[in-house]
């Protein structure tokens, strides 16, 4: 039978997984004979924390905040025409596309059985917005869905700028046992790759010898962290503080393993991530695999036969009238619907990307409880393949 793995094994163990990722290339390093490292050929290089339609990566809760935040969010129904969608409204499986998945289809089951309205607009074509956009097609509503990019995803965008899928954003799908993108990505014939946390490794970058130390002070932080699920920690305290006040020491092993276990998972500095962040989420069951083929065929397929208007960016939604909800255009136009998802990232919101008439006080605070973590990527290509055998 499966073992239950919670957010913060979860996240252990994709350390692990990255920790390997990194020793597999200074081992490799070794390999080489010492000999001067090829010059790559070509990179790509994220930068969601500048990208304008994202503002960074995932969703996490900062200090001073609990996972409430997210459900004020998850159940709000404003004027009773407006829902939100997006991974960060997920309290079981939040900053993965799975919560975005379940967060559409929460939010249109919402409008659904509020009796909202036929005419749906939706803000956002991401992965939260088109699952919305297809499960309300699906019953019978008139759906127009609205997006800033060019392309639909979101923060789901696989390049193909060398001739073979590269993943920029998402790239993993979690908790195979229950998750409904495992018979999406069948549909889209995508193979799913499965990980293996256990194979893992602690090397020094120079050497590429074995670090103990290294291996010892990684052990200490997740012990600690296991701790840290089971002791419902003040929420003003931050994850370095608690860790701090229970003995992880202060140096450069400890930073280390820190920053690979706690700062890489999150996107946030440990200073400022809260202490309740790594207690959120529910269980993990049925392990985690890699998306082989290009994970953007996934909301492109529940996409597909939706009315999705590119490059077209919203400034303002208005649900606070009694004649429908009014969404207006950057470019001045106004559409009219019965009702609207806005599907657009939490840091969005917060920058008033679009602008929300008509929210209350609570709701206002609970977006901005939530903070947004930055993760980017380089991937670099080379002619050929120094490395020796090893393979993620």
């Amino acid at each position: 039978m499966p073992i239950p793995l919670s957010r913060r094994d979860f996240l252990g163990a994709t350390t692990l997984v990255a920790t390997a990722i990194a020793t597999g290339n200074r081992s490799a390093i070794a390999k080489n004979n010492g000999a001067p490292l090829p010059t790559p050929t070509g990179s790509l290089v994220t930068r969601w924390d500048t990208d304008r339609w994202s503002l960074g990566a995932y969703s996490a809760l900062p200090v001073g905040s609990a996972a409430t935040v997210r459900q004020t969010l998850a159940r709000a129904i404003v004027n009773n025409r407006l829902v939100f969608a997006g991974e960060y409204t997920d309290p079981d499986y939040p900053a993965t596309v799975q919560g975005a998945l379940r967060s559409g289809q929460r939010a249109s089951r919402a409008l659904i059985a509020n009796g909202s309205g036929p005419q749906v607009i939706v803000i956002g074509a991401g992965m939260a917005g088109v699952s919305a956009g297809h499960d309300l097609t699906m019953n019978g509503a008139e759906v127009v869905v609205l997006e800033a990019r060019n392309r639909v995803g979101g923060r789901v965008h696989t390049d193909l700028t060398w001739g073979v899928p590269v993943e920029m954003g998402a790239a993993w799908v979690h908790a195979l046992k229950t998750n409904p993108l495992v018979p999406l990505a069948q549909q889209a014939q995508l193979k799913l790759i499965p990980s293996d946390y256990d194979n893992e490794s602690f090397r020094d970058t120079k050497t590429g010898r074995p670090s103990p130390s290294a291996e010892r002070s990684s052990n200490q932080l997740f012990r600690l962290l296991s701790q840290l699920e089971n002791s419902w920690p003040n929420p003003n305290t931050s994850v370095a503080s608690w860790l701090r006040q229970h003995g992880l020491p202060a140096n450069r092993f400890s930073s280390w393993a820190v920053e690979t276990g706690v700062v890489q998972e999150y996107g946030l500095d440990a200073s400022r991530l809260g202490a309740r962040a790594p207690t959120e989420g529910g269980d993990f069951l049925g392990g985690d695999a890699f998306v082989s083929g290009g994970y953007q065929r996934i909301p492109e397929l529940l996409a597909d036969g939706l009315d999705v208007r590119l490059n077209s960016p919203v400034a303002n939604v208005d649900a606070s009238q009694s004649n429908g909800v009014h969404v207006t255009l950057e470019s001045g136009a106004v559409l009219t619907a019965d009702a609207v998802v806005v599907a657009v990232p939490v840091s969005l919101l917060q920058a008033q990307s679009p602008s929300i008439t008509g929210l209350s006080k609570a709701i206002q605070a609970a977006i901005g409880g939530i903070a947004t973590g930055d993760l980017e990527k380089v991937i670099l290509r080379y002619d050929k393949q120094w490395w020796g055998q090893e393979t993620v």
